[in-house]
């Protein structure tokens, strides 16, 4: 049965080397010495406090048993991966209880819960071939952003790792459909003609590509769930979808050092402590990237020595071709 499937535990998220293998069914449905931990982080509103908690949660590797945390190492694979939705990405999401709702209706959705932070859900999907992950999870995301939500890009990687959590009203079908949709990656910006709603005005399509939307236009497409709605991103916003954009393209934009102290300054300014991991993913693409200095250098950045803005941000990707 496809509740007792396993999969690798990792003692904490920096650990390579997995402690032991569970079964899906019994992680993500049983209490445990951690739920606490979980009930703990949710009633806490201290972000120091919060990211501590955080990480000192195991986490599995859903799509599969692993040797080592890595794409090349994987032992057996499960067919299963793990969608996050965050309420960070999804501004418009004010209630999780709704949206795990609304989720339930789609049938290849096999469980759906709340994150560990109890800000976000994730969703565990049987998927048809292992091999083509990448390839399921760029149709699932299409699929997902024209409903208007946002999945998290790092999911793409077969390896990734999902916190322990607990829902105490979790959806799940353990029979449901296997998902076979696959979409190479060149096919998942739409043209602009079709997206665009007929109350709003005309758009400038970039020149290099003028069948696709622009970069900013994908930028500045509504994350709600209902479009009627939408609201435009503000420059928070707009900057995390840009950083996600690089993670998503795996462009290393911080290959000068003064660029690497701008684009860290711009994340501490704007999501404070929180923006650790994300520029931690941006400076993953450096050749010699090394996180424990990478996690240094976001500590001590500050205005009073180093200066940028966020438009220096996209200034800094347009350089690698990703414009505005």
């Amino acid at each position: 049965m496809i509740q007792n499937l396993k999969v690798s535990l990792f003692s904490r998220k920096d650990i390579i080397v997995p402690t032991r293998t569970v079964n899906i069914g019994e992680w993500l449905l049983h209490k445990n010495e951690y739920t606490p931990i979980v009930e703990k982080l949710r009633n806490t509103s201290n972000d120091k406090e919060r990211k501590h908690l955080k990480n000192s949660l195991p986490a599995i590797t859903v799509s599969g048993i692993f040797s080592k945390r890595r794409a090349d190492c994987m032992i057996s694979p499960s067919n299963l991966i793990c969608i996050d939705i965050d309420g960070k990405d999804n501004p418009s999401v004010s209630d999780m209880e709704v949206l795990k709702a609304r989720l339930a209706k789609l049938p290849y959705v096999m469980y759906c819960g709340l994150s560990a932070s109890g800000k976000g859900v994730f969703c565990i999907i049987q998927y048809d071939d292992f091999g083509k992950h990448k390839l399921h999870f760029n149709a699932l995301q299409q699929e997902f952003k024209e409903m208007g939500i946002i999945i998290d890009s790092s999911c793409s990687d077969i390896c990734r790792l999902r916190f322990y959590s607990y829902d105490e009203h979790p959806y799940i079908n353990w029979s449901a459909e296997v998902y076979t949709h696959t979409l190479e990656k060149s096919n998942t910006a739409l043209k602009a003609k079709e997206i665009i709603p007929k109350n709003s005005p005309d758009r400038q399509i970039s020149n290099e590509t003028p069948q696709y939307l622009s970069l900013e236009e994908e930028l500045l497409q509504p994350s709600n769930l209902d479009f009627a709605s939408a609201t435009p991103l503000c420059k928070t916003e707009e900057a995390e979808r840009l950083l996600n954009l690089v993670i998503e393209r795996k462009i290393d934009i911080t290959q000068i050092y003064n660029d690497w102290i701008k684009i860290g300054l711009v994340i501490k300014n704007l999501f404070g402590e929180k923006g650790l991991d994300l520029f931690l993913n941006v400076s993953s693409f450096y050749p010699n990237y090394c996180q424990e200095e990478a996690e240094n250098k976001y500590f001590e950045l500050n205005e009073k020595r180093y200066r940028a803005n966020t438009q220096s941000l996209f200034d800094i990707a347009a350089k690698y071709g990703i414009h505005r």
